[in-house]
């Protein structure tokens, strides 16, 4: 089995959560500047000074009444990447966690020590998120140094946002001057005339002027940083820990993963491993063989047979 190019179940759910993230924040800004081109192309109507927009449903009446929607661009704007940094963030967090689990599930599964040491909940909130998780794994950080200061100043401002109502905090202000994020924006590595948006002022107690951009610019930050650590959890399972892992969520899980497979334990657990983990399945036997050697395979086909006891 090939699992070169394979990657991990946390990392599938981090990337389409990533790529629906990207979709939802431009189809809300571009909806949003629709609405004002609309508004412009659209001659006033004598006596006519409010705006209606439905409410989709939405138990606020039939509609919505405004009197100047592009007034409330910047302030809608700044909504939209607010909570886009925090969605950004809870998507990141979520990964971690995920990849923690899937290193401690095989790793009690193998009879081996996970943990070296658990993260300081105080660095956390300093934006030390990625240090801990690295050290606490016992990785090497070095392949993702590069972008530490962006990851560092975007968990700081997310914290900003959730416990500061969006308003700069001190240690914000100290990683938006710092020379390490300067010098991380200018060596940023990217397509050629392509260059990372400009970072807002921040000041200390002040609201930040974020833009619906610095929240994609954050989802790319966290990407480029999941592939590398989806590599390092791949390395560490292997063959035989990307079989046991794809098992797990196919069928021994208790909230595992649902497919359309069915005719089979093998087939429901290669579903998995082609369409979720991308790796090829040339022997769709070979599964069958890797989970008796692990002495799991009685276990899945017991499992099958309780979820699906009227399949032939």
């Amino acid at each position: 089995m090939n699992i070169q190019g394979a990657n991990s179940e946390p990392y599938y759910r981090f990337f389409r959560a990533n790529e629906d993230f990207g979709s939802n924040i431009k189809l809300a800004y571009g909806a949003l500047h629709a609405i004002t081109q609309q508004q412009d192309a659209t001659p006033p109507q004598r006596g006519s000074r409010l705006i209606r927009l439905p409410t989709g449903g939405e138990p606020w009446g039939s509609s919505t009444k405004w009197r100047a929607i592009k007034q409330r661009i910047p302030q809608v704007r700044r909504f939209l990447a607010q909570m886009g940094l925090v969605l950004v963030m809870s998507a990141f967090e979520d990964f971690l966690t995920n990849v923690k689990s899937e290193h401690s599930r095989y790793s009690g599964f193998l009879g081996t020590p996970t943990i070296a040491k658990k993260p300081l909940a105080g660095n956390i909130e300093n934006g030390d998120i990625l240090r801990n998780f690295y050290a606490s794994l016992r990785w090497d950080i070095t392949p993702i140094e590069y972008l530490l200061p962006l990851l560092d100043y975007f968990v700081l401002a997310r914290n900003c946002i959730v416990h500061r109502s969006g308003r700069a905090t001190e240690a914000l202000v100290e990683e938006a001057k710092s020379s390490e994020l300067s010098e991380c924006i200018h060596a940023w590595p990217s397509k050629p005339g392509k260059k990372i948006p400009q970072l807002p002022d921040v000041q200390e107690g002040r609201d930040i002027a974020f833009l619906p951009r610095h929240a994609i610019l954050f989802s790319e930050v966290c990407q480029r940083a999941a592939i590398e650590i989806d590599s390092l959890l791949s390395r560490f399972l292997g063959v035989e820990g990307i079989v046991y892992m794809a098992a797990y969520h196919a069928l021994l899980a208790d909230n595992r993963v649902q497919t359309i497979a069915r005719r089979s334990p093998e087939q429901v657990i290669n579903h998995v491993l082609a369409q979720r983990c991308r790796v090829p399945i040339p022997d769709k036997y070979e599964v069958i063989s890797i989970l008796k050697k692990l002495e799991i395979w009685s276990q899945c086909r017991t499992k099958y047979n309780k979820l699906y006891p009227k399949v032939k």
